[in-house]
């Protein structure tokens, strides 16, 4: 199974040609991110660009407009008449977005920064609190636990309407509603962990950093 990801890093953009590019997306998408600040706001805008270059990419063919845009019952977005499915994410500077043509996937990306574990405990399920305290850095892998449950609610389309402790994310085959998922690490930046989530296994990983 073939699977596109496209990222970007906020401070190697121009800010000028992205303002530029998103005041071309329909206005009712512009509205929709225009309410957010500074860099949370810019990555939110980068990761639309992304998507418009994903969807381009994957399908060279067929016409392309952003009123195809729509959400579903769960809020999770998707085109209509378009064969492909796609997931996003972004935190303070980074954007990152993944797509399919026929398999469901997911994507979540954290920056890595000191938290209190236990605030989190009423999220995580079991196994997963038990994983945890048994490694060396508990925080780096509080990070790896709560990206790949992220990637997986998004690859499954639940979202927030799944209770996080719920099912546990740290083997390496996922089960949620009786569907099975894997989870695969990109190694994209440093400071940051991100997960990808895909219901087959990914035989082909198209991986491109864009630059505005």
């Amino acid at each position: 199974m073939e699977v596109w990801v496209a990222y970007s890093f906020l401070n190697k953009n121009n800010s000028e040609k992205v303002e530029e590019l998103f005041s071309k997306l329909p206005e009712n998408l512009v509205k929709s991110v225009i309410q957010y600040q500074d860099n949370d706001r810019k990555s939110r805008m980068i990761s639309k660009l992304l998507l418009e270059i994903l969807v381009r990419k994957m399908n060279p063919d067929q016409n392309f407009f952003w009123n195809l845009y729509q959400k579903d019952s769960f809020s999770r977005p998707y085109f209509k008449d378009v064969e492909m499915n796609f997931s996003t994410s972004h935190h303070e500077g980074f954007s990152v977005v993944c797509a399919t043509r026929k398999a469901k996937c997911g994507i979540d990306s954290e920056l890595i920064k000191p938290l209190h574990i236990e605030v989190y405990n009423d999220f995580l399920h079991p196994e997963e609190k038990q994983f945890i305290n048994q490694q060396i850095n508990p925080q780096t892998s509080f990070y790896e636990i709560w990206t790949k449950k992220e990637a997986v609610l998004k690859a499954s389309g639940l979202g927030i309407s799944q209770e996080l402790q719920s099912f546990d994310v740290h083997g390496d085959i996922i089960q949620i509603n009786g569907e099975k998922y894997s989870t695969e690490e990109l190694n994209l930046s440093e400071n940051s962990i991100t997960y990808i989530a895909t219901d087959q296994k990914i035989t082909q990983l198209n991986l491109e950093e864009i630059v505005f």
